[in-house]
């Protein structure tokens, strides 16, 4: 244990180096102090990082800070692996779960300024197994012989904002009755999600579900292409994302950060099996709304992209009116607040097209300002972009449950406290 902590310490202090050198991800590298940063501050957030490390509640992240597209903080700190003692690097990949969610609303609103697909088009247009859809009289009890017609069809818009009266793939509505596996291809999953009654009408409430991953299928329907296909060509590629994908191939598992869960009693770590078809094959369900990998440098490229309205590097992905429109809150007062957890709502964020947006700054629990947008993993990834500073932030770690320690939160806070400027 003591030869483990000694290379530890020591992978440590040669990644505190590294940090301030030219990063993965392409974009120019800057002193803190440069633009409004303090790097006492952001040392403390180091500290802070590195303590949950060394003392175990979590193998090693990844975190990365830039403002005005200049790269002030990315240290990597643990290990991928803890039981080959691998340790974690800048360019980690990790599976990212929901921060997917953002990525594949990019590409759909890319067909959309292509006049491919309307907002509001219904989903049945492309997939008429999503036309005269039921609702569960009651969805709490959800019965297959007590249901009655949708008040209206779902549409692109629906999919996008979680609007459309569908349930979490993870939810017990769709485990019980299989709807999700990775072993089914997109089209099967689409029409197994179709063949399940809705838990309300299209519109009526906000419910956090599988909606951004048939949102995939259709833009394979309307793009002709398969969606990882999509994605490489007219997202990762255009924006030099080389390490987004759906699974990590052969030549990049040493760079793969393995999952752990925390004890409830302890701080011990225990490996997470396997999923049913590991993340280092290509799988057959390319789920747009969970099922990304990435790493803090790309996604960092990503953030900062829609930072400067559609355009990195002289590459334009987006007009700069999409993303506005993208990054605004389109969820009605009547609807608000709500969350992923509907006995904990968040009192300061709407929805945009795939991500939240901070429309209430005073009710945030940090130093936000109103039109911040980004989301979060259900493994502990966490991300936010600041038109106001011009700051984008990522955070990369890999444990169940995803709050454990609060370290997103923490990551977070010291961001903010750390702009002097």
């Amino acid at each position: 244990m003591e030869l483990m902590k000694r290379v530890l310490l020591l992978c440590l202090l040669q990644f505190s180096v590294a940090s301030m050198a030219a990063p993965p991800s392409g974009l120019e590298t800057t002193t803190p102090e440069d633009v409004g940063f303090s790097s006492a501050r952001l040392g403390l957030m180091s500290q802070m990082l590195r303590q949950h490390v060394e003392d175990g509640r979590v193998a090693g992240l990844v975190a990365g800070v830039a403002r005005h597209g200049k790269v002030v903080y990315l240290q990597s700190m643990g290990w991928n692996n803890i039981e080959q003692q691998n340790p974690m690097q800048n360019d980690s990949i990790f599976q990212i779960r929901s921060m997917s969610k953002p990525i594949t609303a990019v590409a759909a609103m890319q067909l959309i300024e292509q006049g491919k697909m309307d907002l509001q088009d219904s989903v049945s247009k492309f997939i008429p197994s999503f036309g005269d859809m039921q609702v569960f009289l009651n969805p709490q009890e959800p019965d297959f012989s007590q249901t009655r017609p949708a008040n209206r069809e779902m549409t692109i818009e629906d999919l996008l904002l979680n609007t459309a009266g569908l349930s979490h793939r993870f939810g017990s509505l769709y485990r019980q009755n299989e709807v999700r596996s990775r072993s089914d291809s997109l089209q099967q999953l689409v029409e197994k999600v179709a063949d399940v009654p809705l838990i309300g009408d299209p519109g009526g409430q906000w419910v956090y579900s599988i909606s951004i991953t048939v949102l995939g299928r259709i833009i394979e329907l309307v793009s002709g292409q398969e969606f990882d296909d999509y994605l490489r060509q007219h997202v990762y590629e255009p924006l030099q994302m080389p390490d987004t994908a759906f699974f990590v191939p052969a030549e990049k598992t040493l760079r793969l950060a393995r999952i752990y869960r925390a004890s409830t009693e302890n701080r011990d770590l225990s490996l997470l099996p396997e999923m049913e078809i590991p993340i280092t094959q290509d799988p057959p369900l390319l789920e747009g709304a969970a099922g990304i990998m990435s790493t803090v440098p790309d996604y960092l490229r990503f953030l900062q992209t829609l930072l400067n309205g559609g355009e990195l590097d002289g590459v334009r992905i987006l007009q700069g009116q999409t993303v506005d429109q993208m990054t605004r809150n389109h969820i009605p007062e009547a609807l608000m607040p709500f969350g992923t957890n509907p006995n904990s709502p968040m009192l300061d964020r709407g929805w945009g097209y795939g991500m939240a947006v901070v429309v209430d700054e005073t009710k945030s629990a940090f130093g936000v300002n109103n039109g911040e947008f980004g989301w979060s993993g259900s493994l502990g990834t966490f991300s936010w972009a600041d038109p106001v500073s011009g700051t984008t932030a990522v955070i990369m770690l890999q444990i169940q449950p995803a709050g454990a320690y609060n370290i997103a939160s923490k990551f977070k806070a010291m961001v903010y406290q750390s702009m002097i400027d």
